[in-house]
């Protein structure tokens, strides 16, 4: 909440499903419960822990199923390593030596969290002034026999080059690349490996679209980039 998204050296993410049968009241009283209630009280009872935005799904993946995104996702900003350790300990925890937070409205039973995930930042490119209006979110893995060289390889080209591209054809302020830290729940098979965030503001939400059809194409990248496989690409308006 007081700290910028996506600024912090970790990041831990909740992604829920909304059931279609919640009514509209029920959806607006769960959603002001969440991010006036539950949000702050997970920041303040975690050590660690600096901030928190909401997001709703605005574009899911065409290709739908687990590539298509969870309609709600919280983002909570992390420090360091050791708030993140100290997350994952007290999620292991018996409940009762958890932290307590207020009850949610009886409206949760249509909610069903789909994605709990750590992550730990990478690099970044581009300066953000204000907060995004929507992000763009791009997953993806490289293949599981990817030595140390190829790796490094994706790595330079995916931050000194892919990113700097996106950005200048999508109109975003601030691309900035993740790596998963730990994984407590996503659909099979698993969650993706690596994870890009774009911060666009209204005007570049606004014609999203228009711009990724007039965009000239993107540069080839070494044989590994070549063999990536993307998991999700999602944009999430900001709540």
């Amino acid at each position: 909440m007081e700290a910028p998204p996506f600024s912090q050296p970790f990041m831990y993410w909740v992604g829920m499903d909304l059931d279609p049968a919640i009514s509209a009241a029920e959806k607006d009283e769960l959603s002001t419960f969440y991010s006036r209630v539950h949000v702050p009280e997970v920041v303040a009872a975690n050590p660690g822990f600096v901030g928190g935005s909401r997001y709703e799904l605005l574009d899911p993946d065409p290709r739908g199923g687990v590539h298509a995104g969870p309609r709600w996702l919280a983002v909570y900003e992390l420090e360091d390593e050791a708030a993140a350790t100290t997350y994952a300990q007290r999620n292991e925890a018996p409940a009762d030596n958890r932290p307590k937070y207020s009850e949610w409205p009886a409206s949760r039973k249509y909610l069903n969290t789909v994605w709990r995930l750590q992550w730990r930042h990478l690099a970044t490119c581009g300066t953000a002034r204000q907060l995004p209006d929507s992000i763009f979110m791009v997953g993806m893995n490289v293949p599981a026999d990817t030595d140390a060289a190829g790796l490094a390889e994706f790595n330079t080209f995916y931050t000194n080059t892919h990113v700097p591209e996106v950005i200048e054809y999508g109109g975003y302020s601030r691309g900035t690349r993740f790596e998963l830290h730990r994984a407590f729940a996503h659909p099979e098979p698993g969650s993706p490996r690596f994870c890009a965030i774009y911060e666009a503001d209204a005007s570049a939400t606004e014609h999203r679209n228009e711009r990724r059809s007039n965009r000239a194409p993107l540069s080839s990248g070494p044989p590994i980039w070549e063999k990536h496989d993307t998991i999700w690409r999602l944009v999430y308006k900001r709540l």
